[in-house]
C-alpha cells in the first residue's frame, strides 16, 4: 500500500512541542499548541494574500499548477490502539509533504476525535506543492484534555505519539478512490501505554483512509451561500422556559415538542411557496448538500422543515449527512447536547421520535422516515460526556470550514443549534460583514430564532473561512 518507513520513528521527545516527532532522516518541525492544534486555512490556492483581482477561479487555469497542489483528504483510521486508561484514544492528526526525508512546510491538523477506535474526519486540507518524489506523512496523537501539553512553556504532560503513516504522493489516485496507509507504531519502552497496547487483542493492524481531491475541484468559486437553520423548539427549550428542571435533567437528547413541530412545518410551508421560482440560483431550495448535527432535535427539524428539498424533483438532494461537527455546544449541565444512538439505532430512533410527535397524523410521518441518512461519522459515539472548551467547539467549527471548503458544492444547508451558531458567528464574521444590509454584530451576541433560517455569503481566503454578509430569512428573528 506503499506506506513503508522514510525514517526510524521515536516518540516525540520530552520538552517538545507535541506536534513535533523525531526521525533520524532529518530534525522535527514543530507547530502548534497540542490542546487543540490549528488547522491550515483552507484557501484554494495556498497563498497568504487574498488575490487583488475577482475570478470565478481560486488557482491559474493551467491544469499542470493545478494538478502540483496537493490537497489531501483524511476518511478515517481504524484499529486504532488504545492509549487512556479507562476509554479509547482522543485520537488527532497531523500531516505534512516530507521530501528527502526533510518535512516541507506547511503541517496541518486535524481535530480530536473523543473516544474513538476507528474516528472518521473524512475532510480535506491544503498541503502545498507536491514535489516530484514527495510523500505524504500522517501523525496521530492521544490527546489528554486534562493536562494538556503548554508548547509556550514547555510544561504539561505531552500527548501520546500513536503511530505515522507514510505514502507516496505519486500513490494517490487523483479525483477517485482512496488508499489504506499501515501505521508504523513506535518502540516503546514498558509503560502503562505499552502494557495497554500489548494487552489489546490481535487483529487488523492500524490504518488509516487517505484521497486526493482532483485538480478541477480547486478551480471552483470561491465564494458559497450556506444556509444555516436552527432546529425547532425542543422540549428542553420548554422546559427551560418553564424553569422545570426535572424537564430538563430526566432525559438527554430531547426531541421536538409540538410547537418544535409546527415551526419546522411553517418553514416547510415557506419553501413550497418559494418552489416555483426560476431554478439555477442560490435560494435554500436550490441547496445540493444538507448537513445536519445528530442530535434528534435537529434531524427531525431536517426532516421536517426541508421537506421541500429533500422530497423533490430534479438535481435536489435525497439524502442528509450527519456530521457531528454541528452538534451543540455541551456546558456543564447540558444533557440535551448528548446523544442517545450511533450507527443504524440512530436512524432508527429518529423514525421512532417522528412517529411519536405525528401520533395524530401518522401517514406525514412515513415519507420523512424515508428520506436516507448519511451514518458515515456517527457509528460511535459523537458526543461528549462532560462540558466542552471553547477551544474544542472552535476547532468544530474551523474543520466545518474546511468541509464546506473543499465541498464540490456551492450551495449549502446547515442544520444545528443556537450556541454553535453564534460561535460560528464570533469565529468566522468578516469584520464588514452585513446582516440584512446593516450592522451584523448582533449575530455575535444573541441567537436565531426556533427554525430560523440566516442566507451566509461565504469566502475562503487564506484565514479560513470568512462570512461576508447574512440576511435572515422572513419570520427569522434574533432572540
Amino acid at each position: 500500500q506503499g506506506c513503508g518507513p522514510v525514517a526510524q520513528l521515536s516518540p516525540p521527545a520530552r520538552g517538545a512541542s507535541p506536534c513535533q516527532v523525531s526521525t533520524e532522516a532529518g530534525p522535527a518541525m514543530g507547530c502548534c499548541n497540542s490542546k487543540l492544534p490549528p488547522q491550515t486555512a483552507c484557501y484554494h490556492d495556498g497563498s497568504n494574500e487574498t488575490p487583488e483581482t475577482e475570478t470565478s477561479e481560486v488557482m491559474s487555469s493551467d491544469d499542470e499548477a493545478a494538478g502540483s497542489q496537493l490537497v489531501l483528504t483524511l476518511l478515517s483510521a481504524s484499529n486504532m490502539p488504545r492509549l487512556d486508561l479507562f476509554s479509547a484514544s482522543d485520537i488527532y492528526a497531523v500531516a505534512f509533504l516530507q521530501v528527502d526525508g526533510e518535512p516541507r512546510p506547511p503541517r496541518v491538523t486535524w481535530p480530536v476525535k473523543a473516544d474513538a477506535t476507528n474516528p472518521v474526519w473524512n475532510s480535506s486540507r491544503l498541503l502545498g506543492c507536491a514535489e516530484e518524489g514527495a510523500v505524504v506523512v500522517v501523525d496521530f496523537y492521544d490527546h489528554d484534555e486534562s493536562a494538556a501539553y503548554d508548547v509556550t512553556k514547555l510544561s504539561g504532560s505531552r500527548p501520546d505519539f500513536i503511530g505515522r503513516a507514510v505514502l507516496p504522493v505519486a500513490d494517490l489516485p487523483v479525483g477517485g478512490g482512496s488508499v489504506e496507509a499501515l501505521l508504523e507504531l513506535p518502540r516503546r519502552s514498558l509503560s502503562l501505554s505499552s502494557l495497554r497496547r500489548a494487552l489489546q487483542p490481535p487483529g487488523h493492524p492500524p490504518a488509516c483512509t487517505l484521497a486526493r481531491v482532483a485538480p478541477s475541484m480547486l478551480r471552483g468559486p470561491r465564494r458559497k451561500v450556506v444556509y444555516l437553520i436552527r432546529h425547532g423548539e425542543s422540549l428542553w427549550n420548554e422546559a427551560q422556559a418553564d424553569k422545570d428542571v426535572y424537564g430538563m435533567l430526566s432525559d438527554v437528547d430531547h426531541p421536538l415538542t409540538a410547537e418544535g413541530r409546527a415551526q419546522a412545518e411553517a418553514l416547510a410551508a415557506q419553501l413550497s411557496a418559494a418552489a416555483g421560482a426560476t431554478p439555477g440560483g442560490d435560494s435554500l431550495l436550490e441547496s445540493t448538500q444538507v448537513l445536519c448535527s445528530p442530535l434528534t432535535r435537529a434531524v427531525q427539524t431536517c426532516l421536517i422543515g426541508l421537506a421541500p428539498l429533500l422530497a423533490g424533483e430534479g438535481p435536489r438532494v435525497r439524502v442528509v449527512t450527519l456530521d457531528p461537527n454541528l452538534r451543540e455546544k455541551r456546558n456543564a449541565m447540558g444533557k440535551d447536547s448528548s446523544g442517545k444512538w450511533v450507527g443504524g439505532k440512530l436512524q432508527a430512533g429518529v423514525r421512532t421520535t417522528l412517529r411519536a410527535l405525528y401520533d395524530d397524523a401518522p401517514e406525514r410521518a412515513a415519507p420523512l422516515c424515508e428520506v436516507p441518512l448519511d451514518l458515515e461519522m456517527v457509528q460511535a459515539k459523537w458526543w461528549l460526556g462532560s462540558r466542552e472548551t471553547e477551544a474544542s467547539v472552535d476547532a468544530r467549527i474551523e474543520e466545518l470550514g474546511a468541509r464546506l471548503c473543499y465541498s464540490p458544492h456551492n450551495v449549502i444547508a446547515v442544520v444545528g443549534h443556537s450556541h454553535y451558531f453564534r460561535q460560528l458567528f464570533r469565529a468566522q464574521l468578516d469584520e464588514r460583514a452585513t446582516l440584512d444590509g446593516g450592522d451584523a454584530s448582533a449575530l455575535t451576541v444573541q441567537k436565531l430564532s426556533n427554525a430560523g433560517v440566516a442566507r451566509c455569503e461565504v469566502e475562503f481566503r487564506a484565514e479560513g473561512a470568512r462570512i461576508t454578509a447574512v440576511q435572515l430569512l422572513p419570520g427569522t428573528e434574533l432572540v
